[in-house]
């Protein structure tokens, strides 16, 4: 089992040297993977929700690539997950490449459809579309990673003999796992992609029971359609607010964080004690997944008064309590 941390890019104090601070401690205490979230636009009031400093995910992810190799470790690159309709496929395939070569070859793509209509809105799209607009951008962005010279016709994109020029360092192209459960995600991961994220949020993609379900459905397909070796099985983005107090456990850090009309949006972290974060891990370990993604809380809280304290505190308690306990592969 590998173990993954998201870097909240959402919040305006990572920046700088905070980046390579947090950067440095995952590096300490054996992250094996850093993830990123994606949103592009909000009203003012979403955005408050959603996180008050959110970067461009590819280029933030650049930026880390290159925090990391400088720091000479090589931790995957992981999204959960990139909103695939979201950017031109020709440009989102170049920006791929670039990150995958940059960081050579550890970039591994989290495919999402999205949900957010007013954003769908304002970048001009049709949210009603999405599913079709995934399928057809990841299969034009494999078929310009995977040729020089690339063609391609579809409803959304048409172009001949054409050439993004940078090559992933992956071959054929960097894992895409898709962030999404259901008859058509599992589909698209059985025909064309690599491997499966659910949870993306901070859901924990269900009950054990609901990820078993999804795991014995994805391998079932996978064979259905000929494939060789194994899909890869993250379980991505889930909210943990560590604890070492056993009284606190079960209770939640509960945020309002901003109101649009009648809608409020809230932000929750539940407190987890470790013993449980490692059982639980364990028990996804036991259903095949291969990764555990986490998503510690940056927010002051208590004592941290300081965001970034705040998250090299629950940093090093996944690594003092949580790491040791877990069998690593």
């Amino acid at each position: 089992m590998k173990i993954g941390v998201i870097l909240p890019a959402y919040a305006r104090w990572l920046r700088g040297d905070a980046i390579w601070a947090i950067c440095e401690k995952a590096k300490e205490i054996g992250v094996d993977s850093l993830h990123f979230e994606d949103h592009v636009i909000f009203t003012p009031h979403q955005y408050v929700g959603y996180g008050n400093g959110y970067m461009d995910i590819w280029t933030s992810m650049s930026y880390v690539s290159a925090v990391t190799n400088v720091q000479g470790w090589a931790p995957i690159l992981g999204q959960n997950v990139c909103v695939i309709p979201y950017r031109p496929p020709i440009q989102q395939a170049k920006c791929a490449a670039t990150v995958d070569s940059l960081s050579g070859g550890r970039l591994m793509l989290g495919a999402g459809t999205g949900y957010n209509e007013q954003e769908f809105a304002a970048l001009g799209l049709n949210l009603h579309e999405r599913g079709d607009m995934t399928d057809e951008y990841l299969k034009c962005m494999i078929e310009l990673w995977t040729h020089p010279v690339a063609s391609f016709h579809g409803k959304y994109v048409n172009f001949d003999e054409m050439t993004i020029s940078v090559r992933p360092v992956q071959q054929p192209h960097p894992p895409i796992l898709v962030g999404a459960t259901g008859k058509r995600p599992f589909r698209r991961i059985a025909e064309y992609c690599q491997g499966w994220v659910p949870g993306a949020g901070g859901r924990e993609g269900g009950s054990l029971e609901t990820l078993a379900d999804g795991w014995e459905e994805i391998n079932r397909l996978w064979k259905e359609y000929g494939r060789q070796g194994k899909p890869y099985f993250a379980v991505g983005g889930v909210r943990h607010h560590l604890t070492t107090d056993r009284a606190q456990a079960g209770d939640a850090v509960t945020r309002g964080i901003g109101k649009e009309g009648e809608r409020v949006y809230i932000s929750t972290f539940p407190m987890t004690h470790v013993d449980d974060m490692v059982s639980r891990i364990r028990s996804v370990g036991n259903l095949g997944a291969d990764t555990y993604v986490v998503h510690l809380p940056s927010y002051r809280h208590g004592e941290f008064t300081n965001n970034q304290n705040m998250m090299t505190n629950q940093l090093e308690m996944l690594g003092e309590h949580v790491i040791p306990k877990v069998a690593r592969g």
